[in-house]
């Protein structure tokens, strides 16, 4: 695992530690479009000791990993910070993780060629 990587498992952890009902489990779920605002919200309303550009790094991160493009992908419910369905993965949600996690396969593909 790479620096990057690790450092990225930190943020979703923490993100873990605070909504465990989203983060925490085995299963990732596609979140609630916007949840940005209701984490930042639920951050200050609770004095979480953590910063606004962390949160959004963590996010940042969750919301780029190929398992969550994969969950996208699968369609079905959007998750709220209470771990409640609200919302459906749109098809074009569907399409764009679709075509990211193509644009990663071949990339990797190229590295991996070039070693």
């Amino acid at each position: 695992m790479t620096k990057r990587q690790r450092k990225n498992r930190r943020r979703i952890n923490r993100l873990a530690e605070y909504w465990p009902e989203l983060f925490g489990a085995e299963t990732i779920k596609p979140l609630k479009t916007g949840i940005i605002r209701d984490v930042l919200e639920d951050a200050k309303s609770r004095e979480l000791p953590i910063g606004h550009g962390v949160l959004r790094g963590a996010l940042t991160s969750y919301i780029h990993t190929s398992r969550y493009l994969k969950a996208i992908v699968a369609g079905g419910p959007r998750y709220g910070l209470n771990g409640q369905p609200c919302g459906e993965v749109t098809e074009e949600d569907k399409s764009v993780a679709s075509e990211l996690l193509k644009r990663r396969l071949e990339q990797m593909k190229q590295k991996n060629s070039q070693q």
